[in-house]
């Protein structure tokens, strides 16, 4: 997409950071964002907190990510405006471009509160593969925060922190000694507590929240199923469609 196009007008590529609408700061914050996310993402900039709302409002496509300013033009807090792109667009992953420094965690805390997913740091990874990871990072844990929301009702709470840790970093932890590591448990605790809610077996649960993320990126992202199986580690798209029909009986 060719800056300054309409949102209506977006051809997506493939890659899971697909369209981002961005409000930066000031003419250097809309150069780094440029230069990083160029050939990697479609990337449309707004000028007001109340153009990219309106933005959000009216596009009928997925806005899979947003980039804000940590204040308004005013200077004002933007928790406001966090926590109604939250409420309004859940399958959008929200990062702020901030300042480093002590002076500001406590906005800092104040904006993760209100829904923000993941903050680049000015002269720190706000440049190419560094900032590109930090949306990536953002969409991940959008991502795991819809899926949970969708799955917490049919699953046994004492299970939601299995459910939890299998989300946060599914590349990661595609093993049950790799969930149960980042629990930091043994393997059998995961079964034991499997078996007291008599639930599924651990590597059932496991499984089915990884498809639940497939799910959540076909239905909100537009990205292929091969793009999905490297960004979710699976062995191959064959091993993920095979996974697919295997547990859900339909073709992906």
């Amino acid at each position: 997409m060719t800056r300054g196009a309409g949102l209506h007008g977006v051809q997506r590529r493939p890659g899971l950071l697909g369209t981002v609408l961005a409000f930066p700061a000031g003419v250097q914050q809309r150069a780094r964002i440029a230069d990083a996310l160029r050939h990697r993402a479609d990337v449309q900039f707004v000028s007001s907190m109340a153009a990219l709302l309106d933005a959000l409002r009216k596009s009928v496509r997925q806005i899979d990510t947003v980039i804000l300013p940590a204040r308004d033009e005013d200077g004002s807090p933007i928790e406001r405006q966090i926590r109604e792109i939250a409420s309004e667009r859940p399958n959008t992953a929200i990062v702020v471009y901030c300042r480093a420094g002590s002076q500001y965690s406590a906005d800092l805390r104040a904006l993760a509160s209100a829904g923000a997913h993941q903050f680049v740091f000015a002269g720190i990874d706000d440049d190419g593969s560094a900032f590109t990871e930090v949306l990536h990072s953002a969409r991940r844990h959008c991502a795991a925060d819809s899926v949970m929301r969708q799955l917490a009702p049919i699953i046994p709470a004492s299970l939601h922190p299995i459910v939890e840790a299998a989300l946060a970093d599914p590349a990661e932890r595609t093993t049950i000694s790799q969930l149960a590591n980042a629990r930091g448990v043994h393997r059998k605790t995961l079964f034991n507590l499997c078996e007291r809610a008599r639930f599924l077996t651990p590597s059932e649960l496991l499984t089915w929240c990884r498809l639940a993320l497939v799910g959540h990126y076909l239905d909100t992202t537009g990205c292929t199923l091969e793009t999905i199986s490297i960004e979710l580690a699976f062995a191959s798209d064959t091993a993920l469609r095979n996974t697919i029909k295997r547990y859900t009986r339909m073709r992906a």
